[in-house]
């Protein structure tokens, strides 16, 4: 009994660290912002820089439509089964 509760201690402990480090990782990030800025309006749009998430390329998907004509034989057949099945 006694390994279990000094079990869920250890875990208990490495989250307090880990997430110490986390708001430790903040806190210095915003300090540094603080001193680079040199008006209120420079430190707000660096806080408001760190929030924005990078924008991903679009992914390559199959056109939804394509033209009969552009389509082999077989190649429709195949489209056709897919469809039913």
């Amino acid at each position: 009994m006694s390994e279990i509760i000094l079990g869920l201690i250890v875990i208990a402990l490495i989250g307090v660290i880990v997430w110490e480090k986390r708001e430790h990782k903040k806190e210095t990030s915003k300090f540094i912002n603080a001193l680079i800025s040199k008006t209120s309006e420079q430190y707000r749009d660096l806080e408001l820089t760190e929030k924005v998430k990078p924008i991903r390329p679009p992914q390559q998907t199959e056109p939804e439509f394509t033209l009969e004509s552009e389509v082999s034989d077989k190649k429709f057949e195949e489209m056709i089964k897919r469809e039913i099945a």
